[in-house]
């Protein structure tokens, strides 16, 4: 690890968060500073593991998710959790305090394959005890959304003209799609020649594909870091439950209470289970507070904090959350599987 990160670069990573692909010379009139800087300090920022941007299927794209309570026998929560992160269908491990030993986001592309890699392959993990399972329903509020607030608003709105427009409908992801963000789980930031190299495609193909995913709401991009960028050295796990005529007020809600960078809706007996970042462990009570101020129907059942993240929407971590690998969040598909080949030749 070199020279410590500066306010520079993490409100270069706070931009990447607005929008993910822009390009260096589009981002330095918004930052002040010329594009061969923001492109040395993104270089090392990635290559040392400390932030990257992942794609992942999105909108009527989404697979069948649940997040899942693991326990296990004393002393094999670690081994548990290396096998079940190098499997495509557990896309984010943490190992976590309280009343379960882990906590797995698993997904597959429909729900008897989402179910079958539950009762198949996770209940039968050597060294698992006990599995809980709570079937996402719906995203009231994503990571990809969560920002350090590094940025000012003029900053900001300068950087809305780089996203997109509300999703259209279209057609769901053809195989040349799935090659596509399969590419991109592993480097969000992948020009276009190179997709293009990975997935037997013209870039001109690949470039308007992706614009097609993008305005489709098809595909999401989210910005990673470890704690050597961000200040929020700890992760916290709420598991609560709203009337379910609170949800949709709570889903505008909860956006504003700082910490917060995720709010999933799940069927289990608990409704809402809440992700978020803490300066340190002394914060847990505090936000649960701001919480019950913004929320005050919600009734917190119980919380958890992450003692360590194993795996990060398809990024292996290491002790300190650097990236060290990327676990692919699509399987390939069949090699005959290739409707839209037409593109590769234009």
């Amino acid at each position: 690890m070199g020279a410590p990160f500066n306010e520079l670069d993490i409100a270069i990573v706070d931009a990447v968060r607005s929008a993910p692909r822009v390009s260096w010379q589009n981002l330095a009139p918004v930052l002040g500073v010329d594009p061969a800087t923001i492109s040395r300090r993104w270089a090392r920022m990635h290559s040392e593991g400390v932030a990257w941007v992942t794609a992942h299927p999105a909108g009527r794209a989404t697979p069948s998710c649940a997040l899942v309570e693991i326990t296990c026998v004393p002393g094999l929560s670690g081994q548990v959790a290396d096998a079940l992160a190098s499997d495509i269908e557990a896309s984010t491990v943490k190992l976590t305090s309280g009343a379960r030993d882990m906590m797995v986001l698993a997904q597959s592309p429909d729900f008897d394959a989402l179910s079958d890699y539950l009762l198949n392959r996770v209940e039968h993990v050597a060294g698992v005890t006990s599995v809980r399972s709570h079937i996402v329903t719906r995203s009231a509020l994503e990571a990809s959304r969560w920002r350090e607030g590094a940025l000012s608003p003029e900053q900001r709105q300068l950087l809305r003209g780089s996203g997109r427009s509300e999703p259209h409908h279209a057609s769901g992801l053809q195989a040349p799609d799935q090659r596509i963000i399969r590419a991109l789980n592993a480097d969000g930031r992948m020009p276009f020649e190179r997709i293009a190299q990975e997935v037997h495609l013209s870039p001109v193909a690949v470039r308007r594909r992706l614009t097609r995913l993008e305005d489709a709401g098809l595909v999401v991009f989210r910005c990673d870091t470890s704690r050597h960028i961000s200040g929020h050295a700890i992760a916290g796990v709420y598991f609560g439950s709203l009337d379910l005529h609170d949800l949709e007020e709570a889903e505008g809600r909860i956006r504003n209470v700082p910490g917060v960078r995720a709010c999933t809706v799940v069927a289990g007996p608990h409704n809402v289970i809440i992700d978020a970042w803490l300066r340190s462990a002394a914060e847990t009570h505090d936000l649960e507070r701001r919480l019950k101020r913004a929320l005050p129907s919600l009734r917190i059942q119980d919380r958890s904090l992450v003692l360590r993240t194993i795996k990060l929407l398809g990024r292996i971590l290491d002790a300190e959350g650097r990236s060290v690998r990327s676990v692919p969040l699509l399987a390939e598909e069949p090699a005959h599987q290739g409707d839209g080949s037409g593109d590769a030749g234009h």
